[in-house]
């Protein structure tokens, strides 16, 4: 009886990895355009280097928890913000 219950919360462990990773892969992925896009600009990068630091810090930590599939795209989403604050200029306020 003790099996079906580990059973149980492995399958809602891999649904709530699975359901994170979706989310966080799409952010990435719709995050693309603006490290491809040379006339892109971020608002400000005292927001970026912030989100980025975040997300970097979320990674071992869902790797540790055994989300790994998480782990993997947050990694992604935090690489993208990287990019941003590496490549993308500061837009200008006037």
């Amino acid at each position: 009886m003790e099996q079906d219950g580990d059973t149980t919360e492995a399958i809602h462990m891999s649904l709530v990895d699975v359901l994170i990773s979706i989310g966080s892969a799409g952010l990435a992925v719709f995050s693309l355009p603006t490290v491809l896009n040379k006339n892109s600009q971020v608002p400000r990068k005292t927001a970026s280097i912030p989100s980025a630091s975040i997300l970097t810090y979320f990674v071992p930590l869902f790797a540790i928890s055994g989300l790994d599939l998480t782990a993997i795209t947050i990694a992604g989403q935090a690489v993208v913000w990287w990019l941003i604050v590496a490549f993308r200029p500061v837009r200008k306020t006037r």
